[in-house]
């Protein structure tokens, strides 16, 4: 499969900017990183237009988040696990109990959980705030025994983590084939067997009303707040749901939406201003 690459540069200030651009290109369907002021985001070549990369653009030039110079170029498959090694990757220790880190790494570091990510072209290596803060909470839950959706499952880190800590059943879904694919991969090289993952949306969660103890959904703004009555459905009275992927400006939005399906706020994590909030059903 041949991808979009989208080289653009952000304007000042460069920090708040890159985050801002990158959580609107992932609304998108495009996934990336940052070097810097410059940001790399990849998309299957069919996912998007020419025109409308265009009218992307156009739009984070007239808001002043990026300069007008930019560059679209299309990649050849390559050898992800070898560039991420190169530009990206670097093994992460979260909560002094979860070591993330791919088949390519030699690190002295150890942890009580040990997690082997090999990304290719799927988010979620625990580098990204988001993925660390939903982290932090799974290893602060009990989930022994208990029943998991992971939505927007990207590498599959989070339900891979969910397993090891002991939860009896993992379902991911995400909507990406690559991801689909790169999940069941990590699935099988971390020896998980109590994890199922799902092509599609959340319009797969129709079998399994009351069936989650825990849902957790790392996604974006507009997917989130789309979703969130659908995730209420198959959570279980008294379930935990964890959100992230949006930025604290959206928490009283996202917090609004709950309360119309019996979800109570609870407490929050914040880094760099991306939010992981926690919520109860009633």
């Amino acid at each position: 499969m041949n991808y979009i690459e989208l080289t653009l540069t952000a304007c000042e200030p460069i920090d708040e900017n890159v985050e801002i651009i990158s959580a609107y290109l992932a609304e998108f369907g495009f996934e990336g990183s940052a070097e810097d002021e410059t940001i790399k985001a990849y998309m299957p070549e069919n996912g998007i237009s020419d025109e409308e990369i265009k009218i992307l653009m156009d739009e984070l030039i007239e808001k002043n988040l990026c300069f007008d110079e930019y560059m679209v170029d299309l990649i050849k498959p390559k050898n992800w696990n070898e560039e991420w090694e190169k530009n990206y990757f670097q093994p992460i220790l979260i909560g002094n109990q979860c070591l993330i880190k791919s088949s390519f790494h030699k690190t002295d570091l150890k942890a009580r959980y040990e997690i082997i990510i090999d990304p290719k072209m799927s988010f979620g290596t625990g580098h990204h705030e988001t993925t660390s803060m939903m982290a932090e909470y799974l290893l602060e839950l009990d989930l022994k025994d208990k029943t998991v959706l992971d939505m927007g499952t990207g590498t599959g880190i989070l339900g891979i983590l969910a397993s090891m800590i002991g939860c009896k059943k993992v379902v991911g879904i995400d909507n990406d084939s690559w991801c689909y694919e790169n999940a069941q991969e990590n699935i099988e090289n971390n020896k998980i067997t109590n994890f199922e993952m799902i092509l599609g949306d959340a319009g797969m969660l129709k079998p399994h009303l009351g069936e989650f103890d825990l849902v957790i959904a790392n996604i974006n703004r507009h997917i989130l707040m789309a979703d969130i009555k659908y995730f209420v459905r198959s959570m279980k009275p008294g379930a935990i749901l964890l959100l992230s992927g949006f930025f604290l400006d959206d928490l009283p939005e996202i917090e609004e939406e709950c309360k119309k399906y019996n979800l109570t706020f609870m407490e929050k994590k914040m880094k760099k201003n991306w939010v992981c909030a926690k919520f109860q059903l009633s």
